[in-house]
This record gives structure tokens, sequence and C-alpha cells, in this order.
């Protein structure tokens, strides 16, 4: 009699606790489906890995697709808005999620900018590959991001690097920053062209699809870009050198969320979307490393000879640098005040991750 006493008890408190589950589910969750749309930018083609998480039935739209059992439907509109115009179409809504080129806004909304900076992640991209994911992975750095874009109705999602836009080709060798002197070097972006202005270079401004072009012609002495994207333009053909440098030492596009559409989703695909994020930013990080250690070599097997300053250049390249960054920090714009905070979060960032080990 006891027993079957017990039993029953047992089996009333199952009953019960699958009670419970299922109330407390219905109380975290809906099955409601939302739809975001995505502007994606598309403009690089199928060449970059970076790009392709976004293509329909891609890594962001599988994931979220999987994780929120269908609840999370993505709408990847190809080339919706012109590049410079991304950034405002999410912040209005006409989007609700948009991947932006932060360097081409760089003069408009320097803040978000500041990778451009010399000497704060490692020249060597495959280190300062690294260093920066470590910095957007950072909370303290993470929240300063919050706060800066709420003000444009706009929340980050995750970051999507790209090869380093710090080499330039060239046919003239490049080893001191004397042989830099005097040269006209196309350069893209409001910090990397005020660089190259305090290495004694001349910046100048054309079209990407005339690089090749004008260095074959001699209107242009060097382009500074990246090893993949210069190759894949056919400078590769066209130049003898490749020269490392300290400009742009990062060459990021950040995923932005329109910040009233991410609100609008329950907390459990709030934090689903956030979780899919840092595995996607994770997951192009590593395939941009893998690329352009590929790069090396197809550049070395084209004959372009790769080099770098010498290391008695470096004070003055330090010196070049610390321009740039007070460039940074004191040009006109939004959120000047908030700057130096975030400079000493992403410094202390990088700092905090080149102290973890390497054994293990």
């Amino acid at each position: 009699m006891l027993y079957k006493k017990r039993v029953g008890l047992i089996g009333l408190v199952s009953v019960l606790l699958v009670t419970l589950a299922t109330l407390t589910n219905g109380f975290c969750a809906d099955n409601n489906v939302y739809k975001l749309k995505v502007a994606w930018n598309d403009i690089w083609g199928p060449k970059f890995r970076a790009s392709q998480i976004y293509r329909p039935q891609g890594e962001m739209q599988r994931l979220l697709h999987e994780r929120s059992q269908g609840r999370i439907k993505l709408e990847i509109i190809s080339k919706m808005f012109p590049s410079d115009e991304l950034f405002q179409a999410v912040a209005k809504g006409k989007a609700d999620v948009g991947d932006i080129a932060m360097p081409w806004l760089s003069g408009t909304y320097p803040i978000w900018n500041w990778g451009e900076i010399p000497g704060i992640v490692d020249a060597d991209p495959v280190k300062g590959l690294a260093e920066e994911l470590a910095v957007y992975s950072d909370k303290d750095v993470q929240k300063i991001y919050d706060e800066t874009l709420a003000k444009y109705n706009l929340k980050f999602w995750f970051v999507t690097q790209w090869d380093p836009a710090n080499g330039i080709w060239s046919n003239k060798e490049i080893k001191t920053l004397n042989d830099l002197k005097g040269m006209k070097i196309r350069v893209g972006g409001y910090l990397p062209t005020k660089g190259i202005t305090a290495l004694g270079a001349s910046p100048v401004t054309i079209a990407g699809s005339e690089l090749a072009p004008a260095m074959m012609a001699g209107t242009i002495d060097g382009v500074l870009t990246s090893l993949g994207y210069g190759y894949s333009i056919g400078l590769g053909k066209v130049a003898k050198c490749f020269t490392t440098t300290p400009l742009s030492p990062t060459w990021s596009a950040v995923t932005l969320i329109n910040k009233e559409s991410y609100d609008s989703l329950p907390k459990d695909l709030q934090a689903i979307v956030m979780q899919v994020g840092q595995e996607l930013q994770q997951m192009v990080s590593l395939s941009t490393t893998a690329e352009y250690i590929m790069s090396l070599d197809t550049v070395d097997l084209s004959g372009v000879k790769r080099t770098r300053f010498a290391d008695s250049e470096q004070a003055q390249i330090k010196t070049s640098a610390d321009l740039v960054e007070q460039e940074w920090l004191n040009v006109d714009g939004p959120w000047k005040s908030k700057r130096a905070d975030l400079l000493k979060a992403v410094k202390a960032a990088v700092s905090k991750y080149r102290l973890i080990p390497l054994e293990f």
C-alpha cells in the first residue's frame, strides 16, 4: 500500500514538473515567426570568404533558423542600398540588419574606426586579426559600442574581418621612409590618408577598378591595400614589391541591427542572435587568416617581392602613428568625448590578449 502511494506521488510530481516546464516555456518564448530584412553589401563577390556568410542559405541564415527552430527568418537583399547609405538605412529601419564597412564612413563616424590607427594591433595580419577579434569580444568595448550606437537606434551584432589593408604595392622597393618620400600612393579612407602623409608620401584617390592600369601607366607609384584584394584586381601583374606597413592594420565591416527590431524579439531569440554573432565572427576571423596565409604563397609564386620597413625606422614610424591617433581623438564628429574611453578599452583588450600564455 505504501509502495503504491509512493508511486502515485512520484507520478503526480512528474506531471506537475512537466506542466510547470510547459508553462515556463510559454512565458519565455512564443511560437511567432520573426522576419528580419538584411541589406547585404555584396560588393566583393565570391572570392572572399568573409562576405559569403551573408548569402542566402549561408551560415548566418542557417544558424539563426536552426537555433531558433524556424522562428527567425531572414530576407536577404543583395545591394539593397549603396555602401555609404547602409548605416543610415538600418538606423531608420529601412532594413533590420546591414553589413557596414566602417572605414568608408570613418570621416563621418570616426569613433568606430579605431582599427585604422597604426600600432594598436600587430602589423603582422596573422597576429593582428586575432588581436582585433579579442577587442570586439571584450565586454568593456561592447559596452561602449552599445552606448554609442544606441544614439542612432542601432545595436552592434558582430564584426566581419577582412584582409588588413596595410601593404604598399609598388614597382620600387621600399625599405626606409626615405624610399617612400614623394611617392604618389593611392589610399582609401580618412585615417590611412593622414598616415601615409605623416610617413612622407603623397596620397592619391583613384577608383579600385582603375588601380592596375594607373600603376602600369605611372599615374601612381603605389597602392596601399591588402595582399589578397590587391592580387585579385591585378596588382601582382604590374607591381614588383609589396611592403608591409603599420598603416590600416585592420579593415573590417560590422554587422548592425536596428535597435527597435532587436528589442522587439523575445529574450530567448535575442540571446540566440547574439550567440550566433559570436560564432560568425570567430568563423570569419579563422577563414580570413587562412586566406591571408594562402595569399602569401600566391604572391610569392607570382614573383612579387615582399618587404617591410627596417627596424631602424620604428621610432619615426611610432611618431607618425601617434599623430594619426591624435587626429582620431580630436577630429570633429559624433561621440568625440567618448573616444578616449574606447581607445583605453581597446588597448587594454589587446594587452590582455597578449598576456594569454601560448603553452597550455
